[in-house]
């Protein structure tokens, strides 16, 4: 279900480019203030496993402090039950988001829109597990952090009232849980990082007195490039809490070919080694992203969407498990590496003629293919599973000549 939803989402990604080329005309005014009201849709899981779309309504406040960049809060409510999964979904949903929409395409009829908007996504009676072995299931409410991700259209009906269309990815992460074990103990079921597909229709307001806009200017600059720092929250196999933040630093390039469209890669390392690892995952990672970007540098800001494919590898993914007669199983360790796809937004920041401070936040897309464990001589095929989602933010300063 959610890999057929992101197919949907992937599709649009090339849309949202190509509008972002188009002759940009700005408005010629704008607002402080903008209040808007929405109709929205959410897919989730039903009990049989397969999607379904729950309706609900609610509503936004954007504060605008340039014609492009607004900062926006959005709560939205979907009443319909859904079915109770443990520790990820059910009952009725509520989300609430704070963060950014920045307009990289304006023109006086319509314009094209990025949002990154973190935020939490609350479900009012999922399944918790009280204890262990024979654990009965109590239903309870939960709260997750969620990164909503996406992007949408404005169309201008007069210069008050705003039509408008977003879709957006929710990555939300779902942590370990802690239960009683036989025999006065614990243990840990692993957690994961889920997602959502959400669709919204709305109209909004535009408050207070219109204002005549500025003259934008662009900002020189076809090459920039500069360090990284950044943080993964990623699933681990082998790992008793599974779902961990990973702190890594690396660097990034990127150059405009044509346009609005500019070729733009990461390297990255993260140190720490988790102590434990899978057949696919294991020890310190390195990844590398090259791809798009594609968006507006204007005045000091500039504001671009990403899709960059590439990989992740890992150091000491399990390779083989020995047994020893009377000792501990001896295993072996080989290196990893698997496909991923970077999807999400960057904003950029030029506090002088040359500098640029960077941010990305995305959803990279992890794929695990099938990998062979040498069990005692014997090969055993592991799956690599469904696709698996990790949220990534990076923070850079780079150079542009």
């Amino acid at each position: 279900m959610l890999l057929a939803a992101h197919k949907r989402n992937w599709r649009l990604v090339p849309f949202f480019l190509l509008l972002a080329a188009l002759p940009v005309r700005a408005q010629d005014t704008s607002t402080r203030f903008e209040l808007g009201a929405e109709y929205s849709l959410i897919e989730q899981t039903q009990a049989d496993h397969t999607a379904i779309t729950y309706s609900g309504f609610g509503g936004r406040f954007d504060w605008n402090l340039s014609p492009r960049l607004a900062i926006e809060s959005q709560v939205d409510f979907f009443p319909e039950h859904g079915a109770p999964f443990l520790l990820i979904q059910g009952g009725q949903t509520l989300q609430a988001v704070f963060g950014i929409r920045a307009k990289v395409v304006q023109t006086k009829r319509l314009s094209v829109f990025g949002l990154l908007r973190p935020g939490l996504l609350h479900f009012s009676g999922v399944d918790k597990l009280s204890g262990v072995p024979s654990p009965p299931l109590v239903v309870q409410p939960i709260t997750h952090f969620v990164l909503n991700l996406g992007g949408g259209i404005e169309c201008y009906a007069s210069p008050r009232w705003v039509l408008r269309f977003d879709i957006e990815g929710n990555p939300y992460r779902v942590g370990a849980q802690t239960v009683s074990s036989g025999g006065g103990g614990t243990e840990i079921l692993p957690g994961k990082i889920n997602d959502t597909t959400r669709l919204s229709f709305g109209v909004g307001y535009r408050l207070v007195a219109l204002v005549e806009n500025r003259p934008e200017t662009k900002v020189p600059g076809k090459w920039e490039f500069g360090p990284l720092f950044s943080s993964m929250v990623i699933a681990r196999e082998g790992v008793s809490d599974n779902v961990r933040a990973e702190p890594g630093f690396g660097g990034y390039i990127s150059y405009r070919f044509y346009g609005v469209f500019y070729a733009d890669g990461d390297l990255l390392y993260f140190p720490q080694n988790p102590g434990a690892s899978g057949a696919h995952d294991g020890g310190t990672i390195l990844e590398g992203l090259a791809g798009v970007k594609a968006g507006i540098r204007r005045n000091r800001f500039g504001f671009f969407g990403k899709v960059r494919p590439g990989f992740t590898s890992y150091s000491e993914a399990l390779a083989s498990i020995s047994s020893t007669s009377g000792g501990a199983p001896v295993l072996t360790y080989a290196r990893s590496t698997n496909l991923v796809l970077d999807l999400g937004g960057i904003m950029e920041f030029y506090p002088s003629e040359k500098g640029t401070l960077r941010v990305e936040v995305g959803d990279t897309h992890l794929f695990f293919g099938t990998k062979d464990v040498n069990v005692n001589g014997m090969v055993e095929p592991v799956a690599g599973g469904k696709l698996q989602h990790s949220i990534q933010v990076m923070l850079g300063y780079g150079w542009r000549f």
